[in-house]
C-alpha cells in the first residue's frame, strides 16, 4: 500500500510542471486572441531616467519625429514727425527734454513685440548744430531713450527727411542710435556700413530689414558726390535686388523691406507704389512696410507665385500713418501699430505668417499749464467717454476708430 502511495506521489511530481505548462499555453494563446498585440498600450514608467536607463537611450526619441517650430512677434509704427511743438512741449526747467509723456500710453502695445520698427523722420541734432520742425528737422538726442524705453529696438533712416541735418546730421543721427542701442538701417557711414545688411536673430529666425526713401528733398545737393551714393538708400531696382541677395546669402529667414513712398495726405496707394511692391515681392521680400503719405493706406495679405515656382504668403501695408506729429487735420491725426506673427518650421525650413492685426492709434494733443501736451493713445482704450478727455476730443477718437476700421477692412482684426 505505501509503495502504492509513493509511486502516485511520484506521478503526480513528474507530471504536474507538464500540465501547467500546457494550460499556461492555452490561456495565452487564448489571450492573444481577445487581445493583439497592437492594441496593447504600453505606459512609460515615470520613475524611469532615459539618462540613466541604456534600454530607453538606445532607441530614437519621440520628439525627434514632433515638428519643431518657432515663432516671432513683428510690430511697426508710421512717420515719427518730430513737429517743434512736440519739442517745445518736452522742454524742461532745466533746459533739457524729455519726450517720455508722449509714449506712455502707448508702451504696453509695443514692449512685447520681438522686432518693434518705427520710420525716424528727422535727424538728431545737438544745441551748437541747432533743432528745428519743417521744413528741415533736427530733434535732440533725448528723443531716442524715449523710443527705446517704450519698446522700439529698430529705427529706419531713409526717408525724404534724411539729409536735413546735411552730412553732420545722418553721421550725428547714427551715432546716437548706437549710442542708445537701437539698431538701425537705411543710411550710413561708410560704403561698407551701407552694404552691410541689418539682420536680427530672435527665436532662431534671422530677419533681415532694409530701408528706401524715394528722395530726399533736394537736400541731396549738400553732400559731396562721393558720399551721396551710400549716405542713404534710394529707391533704386538694381540697388534693392543686390540687397535681397545680401540677404539671402546672409541666411536671412524672413526679409522685411521698409519703403518711403507714395502721395501726401492720400489714402489710396499710386501706380508706382504698386508696381515697386509687385517688384519687391518678385524678389522674395516677405513684408512690406510703407510710409510718407502721413495718412494710413490699405494693407493686404495674399500668395505670390515666385519665379521659381514656389507660393509663398506675403503682407504689404502701403502706408501706417502718422505715429506722431503736429498735424490735425482728420487721417494725419492717426496712425496704427501693425501686429505681425511669423512663425518658423524647422523641420522644412520654411517661413509662414500668423496672425495679423493692429492697434489704431491718435495723438492727443491737449493743453497743460505749461503751454500744450502731446499723447500718442491706443484708440480702443478710449471709445467710452472717459480718460479726461472732453467731448470734442472723444468724439474725434471714436471718429479715428472708424475711419480706420472702416479703411482697413474686415480682413484684420482691431485690437481693441
Amino acid at each position: 500500500m505505501k509503495k502504492s502511495y509513493r509511486l502516485l506521489f511520484l506521478c503526480i511530481f513528474l507530471f504536474l510542471p507538464l500540465l501547467l505548462t500546457s494550460c499556461l499555453s492555452n490561456f495565452l494563446e487564448f489571450r492573444d486572441r481577445l487581445f493583439p498585440e497592437d492594441n496593447i498600450i504600453e505606459m512609460p514608467d515615470p520613475s524611469d531616467d532615459p539618462a540613466d536607463n541604456p534600454i530607453h537611450t538606445s532607441k530614437p526619441s519621440e520628439l525627434e519625429n514632433v515638428k519643431k517650430t518657432t515663432s516671432i512677434k513683428i510690430k511697426a509704427v508710421g512717420d515719427l514727425l518730430m513737429h517743434m511743438p512736440l519739442v517745445n512741449a518736452s522742454l524742461k526747467s532745466d533746459g533739457t527734454y524729455d519726450f517720455t509723456p508722449i509714449f506712455n500710453d502707448i508702451k504696453p502695445y509695443l514692449q512685447d513685440g520681438d522686432l518693434v520698427l518705427a520710420n525716424l523722420e528727422t535727424t538728431i541734432s545737438d544745441p551748437q548744430h541747432g533743432y528745428g520742425g519743417y521744413p528741415r528737422f533736427r530733434t535732440p538726442e533725448e528723443l531716442l531713450p524715449a523710443l527705446k524705453e517704450s519698446g522700439f529696438n529698430i529705427i529706419t533712416t531713409a526717408n525724404n527727411h534724411t539729409l536735413d541735418g546735411k552730412e553732420f546730421g545722418v553721421g550725428h543721427t547714427l551715432d546716437k542710435l548706437d549710442e542708445y542701442g537701437l539698431l538701425h538701417t537705411g543710411s550710413a557711414r561708410s560704403q561698407e556700413e551701407r552694404d552691410s545688411v541689418l539682420l536680427v536673430e530672435k527665436n532662431e529666425i534671422t530677419s533681415a530689414v532694409l530701408a528706401y526713401t524715394y528722395g530726399t528733398n533736394g537736400m541731396e545737393v549738400t553732400i559731396p558726390g562721393d558720399k551721396l551714393p551710400y549716405m542713404v538708400n534710394y529707391i533704386d531696382r538694381d540697388l534693392i535686388r543686390q540687397d535681397v541677395e545680401r540677404a539671402k546669402e546672409a541666411g536671412a529667414d524672413l526679409i522685411i523691406v521698409c519703403i518711403h513712398w507714395g502721395d501726401e495726405y492720400v489714402r489710396t496707394p499710386n501706380p508706382f507704389q504698386e508696381e515697386t511692391a509687385e517688384y519687391l515681392l518678385s524678389l522674395g521680400v516677405d513684408i512690406i512696410f510703407g510710409s510718407h503719405p502721413h495718412v494710413l493706406q490699405p494693407m493686404e495679405r495674399r500668395k505670390v507665385v515666385l519665379e521659381d515656382g514656389t507660393e509663398k504668403e506675403v503682407f504689404i501695408i502701403y502706408s501706417l500713418g502718422n505715429f506722431v506729429s503736429n498735424q490735425r487735420d482728420p487721417y494725419r491725426d492717426s496712425g496704427v501699430i501693425v501686429n505681425v506673427e511669423v512663425i518658423k518650421d524647422h523641420a522644412g525650413s520654411t517661413i509662414s505668417l500668423g496672425e495679423i492685426t493692429y492697434t489704431p492709434t491718435w495723438v492727443y494733443k491737449y493743453s497743460s499749464s505749461g503751454g500744450v501736451g502731446f499723447r500718442i493713445l491706443p484708440v480702443g482704450e478710449y471709445l467710452e467717454e472717459a480718460g479726461g478727455l472732453n467731448s470734442e476730443d472723444w468724439r474725434r477718437i471714436r471718429d479715428v476708430w472708424t475711419e480706420t476700421t472702416t479703411h482697413l477692412g474686415d480682413s484684420f482684426k482691431p485690437i481693441p
